[in-house]
């Protein structure tokens, strides 16, 4: 063997190194985000900790997520969309809108997994109305 590992430690370190020199080099050109609504701080939080649990296969797609303040107009735009805080409200309204990011090395890349978010989503979102947050 040209290599010999001791432990699963390191086999997961040397894993997960180089995957980061690989997220350094890949361009991704496609990006998408998606702001999602939802009736309360505690909904978009559960959301965002049931969806983000599930990693991409592979570098060609690399999803964000974060939870932030419904701006008072109704009208989510990037500039309204601020970054969640500890405290679970912001100045200007209530934390309950769940950002999504991606970026995509291509179209169909991105397509997929908006497409594979979304069905997660219906699903939790599903199990919230049926059995509670």
């Amino acid at each position: 063997a040209l290599c010999t590992v001791r432990n699963t430690r390191d086999i997961t370190w040397r894993r997960h190194s180089t995957t980061m020199a690989a997220d350094i080099v890949t361009q991704r050109p496609y990006k998408c985000t998606v702001h999602l609504a939802l009736p309360s701080h505690q909904y978009a939080q559960h959301l965002k900790e049931v969806i983000s649990v599930d990693q991409e296969i592979s570098n060609k797609v690399v999803k964000s997520f974060a939870v932030v303040k419904a701006p008072s107009s109704g009208h989510i735009t990037e500039d309204s969309a601020g970054v969640e805080a500890d405290g679970g409200v912001d100045s200007g309204g209530e934390m309950r809108v769940l950002r999504i990011h991606f970026e995509a090395t291509d179209a169909k890349m991105l397509r997929v997994s908006m497409s594979t978010t979304y069905d997660m989503i219906n699903v939790a979102l599903k199990c919230f109305q049926e059995f509670g947050e």
